[in-house]
């Protein structure tokens, strides 16, 4: 039987005015919760699944340069802050499955040891993490420390669903999809800065059936796909595919909030 879902998502109109959140200003994210909280109170907890959904690099040093990103990378000592505020806003919101994008980190550096530059995706409900997921290929973004990942599980089960998780181009590295052994997922979740939901990638039901959310660091991306929440069925190679038609926002914030970023929310089936 399928399930009703709900995602509210982080979108920018333009990232170039995005400057990252970190532990100092972790308040934006909870304004951004208490939003998407509002959005979606109407709704019931036990008919839908509530999401909010982050983009990659959220919990970062963002910048654009030269018509490129450029990450910052936080301290290990902000990522660790970050995690408590993740855990305190998870219980405060406990019906709320919070896909907190990335927070990009870096650890080491001291006399012993050169710095490594790490990304991570923690997912959270009811106060517990559910995941936390290391990207597992560099892009480039970050410039002054060598990228470094560490073994992660990709799925996780939540109210009766399996999802599964890619971080940007891992998904054009088939990273869920491979990690599998040929099972699948019923919602596979991707969180880019410019990568988009790829034929032969998803990683949900051969046959159709299942949904992607997709949430990019720009809400629609020149022709490389647009947020929401979408459906699966083969395309005529036989390949996965989203059906962008599939895609329903239901509101979307009038005015920016505090942080430079919009809310939307989509709903879906998985």
């Amino acid at each position: 039987m399928a399930k009703d879902i709900l995602a509210a998502m982080i979108e920018f109109d333009d990232s170039s005015k995005f400057t990252g959140v970190s532990n100092s200003n972790f308040d934006v994210f909870e304004g951004a919760l208490a939003r998407a909280k509002a959005m979606m109170q109407e709704y019931s907890d036990d008919k839908y699944i509530k999401m909010l959904v982050a983009p990659e690099y959220y919990f970062s040093g963002y910048a654009s340069k030269a018509k490129t990103n450029h990450i910052d990378s936080l301290s290990k000592g902000s990522k660790s802050d970050i995690y408590s505020g993740l855990r305190r806003a998870s219980r405060q919101y406990p019906n709320i499955l919070i896909v907190a994008g990335t927070i990009a980190y870096t650890k080491g550096g001291g006399c012993f040891s050169s710095a490594s530059y790490l990304s991570i995706a923690p997912i959270l409900a009811g106060g517990n993490f559910l995941l936390k997921k290391y990207k597992v290929g560099n892009d480039k973004y970050q410039t002054d420390d060598a990228f470094s990942t560490k073994t992660s599980d990709s799925t996780f089960s939540y109210k009766g669903l399996t999802f599964g998780i890619d971080i940007c181009l891992d998904h054009n590295n088939r990273i869920l999809k491979n990690s599998l052994g040929g099972k699948t997922v019923d919602v596979h979740i991707l969180i880019s800065d410019g990568s988009s939901p790829s034929p032969g990638s998803l990683a949900t039901n051969k046959s159709g059936g299942g949904a992607v959310v997709f949430c990019n660091m720009t809400s629609v991306n020149k022709g490389k796909g647009v947020n929401g929440i979408m459906s699966v069925s083969p395309n005529k190679w036989g390949n996965l595919n989203v059906d962008v038609n599939s895609r329903t926002q239901v509101a979307k914030t009038g005015q920016a909030l505090t942080g430079g970023f919009h809310i939307a929310l989509y709903s879906g089936q998985a």
